[in-house]
């Protein structure tokens, strides 16, 4: 794959290691290898973008779980994301651990085009070259991934695409499996001055964006069967939060 296939996306350069050496390292992926079966994890990356955490996740766990596998689906309505994503997958070598990318959409869109507000194509990245996604999508992946990760996509998408997240965690995680949830939120109805200020911007943008209420989140993941665990405070005032699957 030509290498102009290739995006870019500062933002998941910036929180890459964070999320990998803040989260995942020390909290989720413990758990998950103490109770994985056959030494294997299956991951589902909604919103994956232009695949700058898909590869950078996938190389840091296999090297620091010697003898363990990993299945990583990454999935992004956006088909130049997809192409990205290959295309990196390629050139890192991980395609034995990577699938090709899937295009689920969740609801009649969400996702973002490499989670990067920055590059604004309408409703939340989607260039309609997805699959819609409603329960038939995900009939042959029900009760089959350890762990769902949803990174800076909730603000930068209409809320169906939040119910949508959750409607597809509650169905595809099995019994005990985590969804991780990355990006700024308001607790309590309010927030930092700074997402405040990036709400407002959102706003302005796409009027069915906007960084939302945790709490209005917690509760709709509650719904489809997924317990809210923790939050945990990132840089640049980001939360990541957790669900389990009851």
């Amino acid at each position: 794959m030509a290498p102009t296939s290739i995006l870019e996306s500062p933002s998941a350069e910036r929180n890459k290691e964070p999320i990998y050496d803040q989260v995942l390292a020390p909290t989720i992926f413990p758990r998950l290898v103490k109770s994985a079966i056959n030494d294997n994890l299956n991951i589902l990356e909604l919103a994956a973008g232009c695949g700058v955490h898909t590869t950078h996740f996938v190389s840091s766990f296999l090297s620091e779980n010697e003898g363990f596998s990993v299945e990583w689906h990454p999935s992004d309505p956006d088909a130049e994301a997809r192409a990205s994503i290959d295309a990196r997958v390629e050139r890192t070598k991980l395609n034995d651990s990577i699938v090709p990318a899937n295009s689920w959409i969740l609801g009649k869109s969400g996702g973002t085009s490499c989670n990067d507000p920055n590059r604004d194509k309408g409703d939340a990245g989607a260039s309609q070259s997805g699959n819609i996604g409603d329960v038939s999508d995900y009939r042959e992946h029900h009760n089959y991934f350890d762990l769902v990760l949803c990174i800076n996509m909730i603000h930068i998408a209409p809320w169906e695409a939040t119910l949508g997240l959750m409607e597809c965690a509650g169905k595809v995680l099995r019994k005990g499996g985590t969804l991780m949830c990355y990006g700024p939120y308001k607790v309590g109805g309010t927030a930092s001055e700074s997402n405040l200020r990036f709400d407002g911007s959102l706003r302005s943008r796409n009027a069915q964006w906007g960084v939302r209420n945790l709490e209005d989140v917690i509760e709709v993941a509650k719904t489809e069967g997924l317990e809210f665990v923790q939050s945990i405070e990132m840089p640049a005032n980001n939360l990541s939060v957790l669900f389990r699957k009851a």
